[in-house]
Parts: C-alpha cells; sequence; structure tokens
C-alpha cells in the first residue's frame, strides 16, 4: 500500500485510514470513511484502492459530484507519477464541457445532444470519427480538451478510449448512478471509491430525475403541428390547458399520466420529428424529445412521486425517485469494492437512509479526536431557537444580538450559516457592522469578495458560501469564527415526507423522520464546520444559537463538536467565552 501512496511520510490517521479501506476492500465489505478535511482522505483511499486493484487485477474508478472535484484525485494522481509509479489514469466529464465546439456549450444540454447526434449523423462534425490521441502524460481535464481540439479529434470520445485502457478513472457520479449513463464500465471489476459521499442520495435522485414544463409542452405543440402531427398536436393541446389549470403539489405516477392521452403517440411523434427537422438540415431537436422521455420514465414503472411546481416556464411537473437507496445499493452491490468517503457523513444515519447488504466497515474520525479540544471552542446559547413556532421579531432580534457579540469578539473573519434564506433576511435587518459585510445571493462568489484581516458573511445552510468553498489566502483559515444561527431543518416539502414514509415500515416514523431530516441538518452544520477547521492546526470558535443542540437526538449526531461546550444565555456570555478563548492561545 505505501508503494502507491504519493508522499513521503503519512498525516496523523491517514495511514489508518487508508489501512481500514484495504481492510473493508479485502473483507468483502463496503467502507464507509468519515474524517475531517486535512486528514489527507483522498490519497489514503486512492493507495488502498490501487493495492486492492493490483491484488485482484481489477480498474479504480473514482466518483465525485461536481465537474471541480474531479482536480484533487487527478493531482494526487499526477504527484504518485512524479514520484515514478506507474499509474494510468484518465477522466470522464460532461460530453457537453469537453465539445470544442465553443458556441455549444452554451446550448441546453438536451438541445446540445440533438446537435452532436446531426452533426455526428450527418458526418458535419470536423471532430468526428475520433482520432489516435495519446497524450505523451496525463494533462489536466481544461488542457486534455485543448490539446485533443487542436489534433482535430472529439475530446470526450479520446477521454472515453483513454479511461478503458486506465488503471483510474476519475469521473462524476452520473456514469454510474444514471441507467441513461453509456455502460462503458464492467462494474463487477471495478473499485469504487464515491467522494463526498454525504450527497450522494440527493444527488443520485436529482441525477434520475426528470421534468416537463408547461412552455415544453407548448412549443412541442407547435412542432407537431408544423409537421403534420396532427393527432400528436391534439393530444398536447389538452395536456397544455391541463396544466394550465393544475395546482402545485404532488400527483400520483396515474395522474401524471392521465394529462397525456396517448404517449406511445407522442413517442412516435418526437422520433419523426426529429427525423424531419435532420432531413431538412435544422437542429434535430424538438421539446417533443423532453415530454417522450418524461412519459417513458414513469411508463417504465421505477419508483417516482411527481411534483407540479411552479417555475419560470409556467408549471413543471418534476418526477423525481424517492426510493434511492435502491439505485445506490445496486451499484455498490455489483462492485468488486467500494469505499464511501466524507467529512461529514452522520454513519448511522446514512446507513437508515441507504441500507448495505452487509455491515460495512466503518472508519469514523471525531472533528476533537483530529483537532484536539485546545483548539477549538463550542459555546451553545440555549435561550435562542430558529424553531418555527418560535420565530418572530423579538427572536429574531434576540440572534442578532448574539451574532453581533460574536463578530465583536473574533480576532478574524466569521461566518454566520442560518437555516433559511427567510430567517437570514430576518436578522439581517438588525445588525449593523463597521467591517465588511457579504450577503449570500443568487449571484454570490467567494472569488469576488475582497476579503480583509476581519469580516462576516452570511450564508443559508447547504448553500455555496457553507459548503465546498475554502475561506484562505495562502494556506491560512481567514476565519476565526462559525455560527450556526439555528437547527438548520429542512422545510417540510411532498418529497421529503414521501421519503419518511418509504423508509417507515422498516425504520419506524420517528427513525425514518431522522433518517431524511435531521440526516440533512446534520450534513448542513457538519459543512459549515468544515469551513473552520481544514488542517489540526486551525483554531477557532463555534457558536450554536439554538437550544435544540443539546436535545438528544441532534447532540448524539454533533457530539464530537459538543462535547464540553460553554452552555450561555444571552450575547454577554457568547461575548465573554469567545473573548475568553481568543485572548489564550491552544
Amino acid at each position: 500500500m505505501e508503494r502507491f501512496f504519493p508522499y513521503d511520510s503519512f498525516r496523523p490517521l491517514q495511514r489508518e485510514l487508508a489501512a481500514a479501506i484495504l481492510d473493508g476492500f479485502r473483507s468483502g465489505r463496503v467502507v464507509l470513511a468519515n474524517a475531517p478535511t486535512g486528514l489527507g482522505k483522498t490519497a489514503a483511499a486512492l493507495a488502498a484502492a490501487l493495492a486492492y486493484a493490483e491484488e485482484v487485477e481489477a480498474k479504480v474508478l473514482y466518483l465525485v459530484r461536481t465537474k471541480n472535484e474531479v482536480l484533487q484525485p487527478l493531482s494526487e494522481l499526477a504527484r504518485l507519477r512524479a514520484r515514478g509509479v506507474e499509474v494510468r489514469y484518465a477522466f470522464l466529464r460532461n460530453k457537453q464541457d469537453m465539445c470544442c465546439y465553443g458556441e455549444l456549450r452554451g446550448l441546453p444540454y438536451a438541445e446540445f445532444l440533438a446537435e452532436c447526434r446531426y452533426l455526428r449523423g450527418l458526418g458535419k462534425c470536423r471532430y468526428y470519427p475520433p482520432k489516435p490521441f495519446e497524450p505523451e502524460a496525463p494533462m489536466a481535464p481544461r488542457s486534455f480538451v485543448k490539446a485533443a481540439c487542436g489534433a482535430g479529434t472529439c475530446a470526450y470520445e479520446s477521454a472515453k478510449a483513454l479511461a478503458l485502457w486506465a488503471d483510474v478513472v476519475v469521473a462524476t457520479y452520473f456514469y454510474a448512478f444514471s441507467p441513461r449513463a453509456e455502460q462503458w464500465m464492467d462494474l463487477g471489476r471495478s473499485i469504487l471509491i464515491v467522494d463526498e459521499a454525504h450527497s450522494l442520495p440527493d444527488a443520485v435522485a436529482s441525477i434520475n430525475s426528470v421534468s416537463v414544463t408547461e412552455a415544453e409542452v407548448r412549443r412541442a405543440r407547435a412542432d407537431a403541428e408544423r409537421y403534420g402531427m396532427r393527432e400528436a398536436a391534439a393530444y398536447l393541446h389538452k395536456a397544455q390547458r391541463a396544466l394550465r389549470e393544475l395546482r402545485a403539489g404532488p400527483l400520483s405516477v396515474g395522474d401524471a399520466l392521465s394529462l397525456f392521452d396517448e404517449p406511445g403517440q407522442i413517442e412516435r411523434a418526437a422520433v419523426e420529428v426529429v427525423r424531419l427537422k435532420a432531413d431538412e438540415g435544422s437542429t434535430p431537436y424538438s421539446p417533443l424529445v423532453a415530454i417522450a422521455e418524461f412519459l417513458k420514465t414513469l411508463r417504465e414503472g421505477g419508483r417516482y412521486m411527481v411534483l407540479a411546481e411552479q417555475s419560470e416556464e409556467g408549471l413543471r411537473l418534476k418526477a423525481v425517485p424517492y426510493d434511492v437507496s435502491r439505485i445506490v445499493s445496486g451499484v455498490l452491490s455489483s462492485a468488486k469494492a467500494a469505499a464511501l468517503m466524507s467529512g461529514s457523513l452522520p454513519v448511522d444515519l446514512f446507513l437508515k437512509a441507504v441500507p448495505l447488504q452487509r455491515p460495512p466497515r466503518v472508519f469514523d474520525v471525531p472533528l476533537d479526536k483530529y483537532i484536539g479540544r485546545g483548539n477549538f471552542l463550542a459555546v451553545v446559547d440555549r435561550s435562542v431557537t430558529s424553531k418555527y413556532s418560535a420565530r418572530g421579531e423579538e427572536m429574531y432580534k434576540a440572534m442578532a444580538r448574539r451574532i453581533a457579540a460574536a463578530v465583536s469578539a473574533s480576532p478574524r473573519g466569521t461566518l454566520a450559516v442560518f437555516p433559511s434564506y427567510d430567517v437570514l433576511k430576518a436578522v439581517r435587518k438588525y445588525l449593523t457592522f463597521n467591517i465588511p459585510l457579504y450577503v449570500e445571493a443568487r449571484d454570490t462568489e467567494l472569488e469576488d469578495m475582497e476579503l480583509g484581516s476581519k469580516f462576516a458573511v452570511f450564508a443559508v445552510a447547504g448553500g455555496k458560501l457553507a459548503e465546498g468553498v475554502e475561506y484562505a489566502r495562502e494556506g491560512s483559515n481567514l476565519l476565526s469564527t462559525v455560527v450556526i444561527a439555528g437547527v438548520p431543518y429542512p422545510e417540510r416539502d411532498y418529497y421529503l415526507d414521501k421519503k419518511v414514509e418509504e423508509l417507515s415500515p422498516g425504520l419506524g416514523p420517528e427513525a425514518a423522520w431522522g433518517a431524511v431530516y435531521l440526516y440533512s441538518a446534520v450534513v448542513k452544520v457538519r459543512q459549515a464546520v468544515g469551513r473552520l477547521f481544514r488542517s489540526p492546526g486551525d483554531r477557532g470558535a463555534l457558536v450554536f444559537l439554538d437550544h435544540r443542540f443539546l436535545e438528544p437526538d441532534v447532540y448524539v449526531q454533533l457530539k464530537d463538536l459538543l462535547r464540553g461546550a460553554k452552555i450561555v444565555e444571552g450575547e454577554d456570555g457568547v461575548r465573554r467565552e469567545l473573548e475568553e478563548f481568543f485572548a489564550t492561545s491552544s
């Protein structure tokens, strides 16, 4: 295993993590590895997976949630090759991201796929069929696409060809967890590493969701009329009127299908319209394709629920799989071996939400074991709460005073994380700072913020300023305090309640609720805390503004953060504890 480790020495607990993963692989168990950021999970997992792959002659498939997360494992593999270890590796990203025609990258994805098929089918793509292309050394994704296109070949097809021969393939979740993905890899001969596994249930649900809007039905009807598909146009006209009268809320699959008379006729019309458009030399895409895919998904009998919701294109029908555990478990059981990694995974809640066929090999590192109690302070103010029934202007004012105290006592940046944007706005109006304040909005990007020596950031739990970003400059963390302004339970909705209903027969109603709602809240808290502690040497304070953090069901999930917490009531207590902590060294 050490031969496949890309550094001269292991960090604390890193060797133990790699050994635990390898042990799990050898014993035929799925590995659940939860460890804080900075421990070196990526390098440890790759070392264990490559060692096991050599033993059983298998391939490693490293799965990430987003295309940007591809870079970290590729960096570790490049470092390994620089040490003289011959490891062939490749990556796969979204086909559209790798297209050599820059003007096609801005199209809606369904339209891009149609245009791609059209150009290839008629021999009009100057990059297809692909030409032989094998760079002398592995390249970063952007450089690879540029080089492949410069060589006159399709970057996606070239990457796919390299992936067939690689020892390690780094790809997004889509390539393993969606039936719509090309079946290019034998899972039975693959060792899976799933990064950011805490996001897996939601990500798999999103990957396998399909939708159609009122505007798409209107455009599909226009296409059907234009190309003489009168029966299909009549069915779509009826569906358009039904959608206009439909109220937002859940529908059964049967009710959703009943909106579209003769789904088979619509599906046949989609094929014919695409063919006619190709014959006349126009982009062979029609919204009929999206409607046909939506109807086909529902007719295939998967466990879906349909939600009607308002959108910018009128009413949207969205079909979402509510039994994602079946999809996830199916992939994991098909693989030669699998390890799921995260820095914020509530292991026991995850296992309730995604039951595995065999007990897993668990490696769980508590934050207070990794950071050490001397390097962080936890404060719980039990006199406030974000509980819906207790919300009101007086509670928002109380929250604001405590956040102001935390910001005042903090020597560097403060990140305040709220359960929702509504709570953020309600508290924000009672605060005024003489330091820079950045408030999360739809177009907010961390790169656009000029973070100085002291600042405050207001973010929404689970949002882009509370997860997956680093508040750092030249390797130093710019934060000194994270405030969790309420337990960030998601608001109740039909989809989450359906998941609870699905889990209840096996778990009981209370445990099922925890596997859905509490799971989400715990992940969001741990993700926010992860912005403060990025390495064992980081030092800072955690302020929890909600008495529910002391309730048993929440406390047990966050006990490594809350053990030994200072319990206070009021802003004076918050200020006093933080000032004393920051006045001392670790």
